[in-house]
């Protein structure tokens, strides 16, 4: 029983080792954060400041 075990565990990383190598960095494109509250709300605040770091953090190298 645990052969089995040990060798499904094996056979499921690998299959996730090159599942992670096939994929494209992410973002690849633009992200679209909708926001369903007028501007000047606090939701709206919230909103640009989440938008301006995560801007920053996944911004492509220059």
């Amino acid at each position: 029983m645990q052969r089995r075990i040990l060798i499904g565990a094996l056979a499921a990383s690998l299959v996730a080792a090159t599942a992670v190598q096939a994929q494209d960095k992410w973002p690849s494109k633009a992200i679209t954060y909708v926001v369903p509250f007028g501007p000047g709300g606090t939701t709206d605040v919230l909103a640009r400041l989440v938008t301006s770091k995560a801007g920053r953090r996944w911004a492509p190298p220059s």
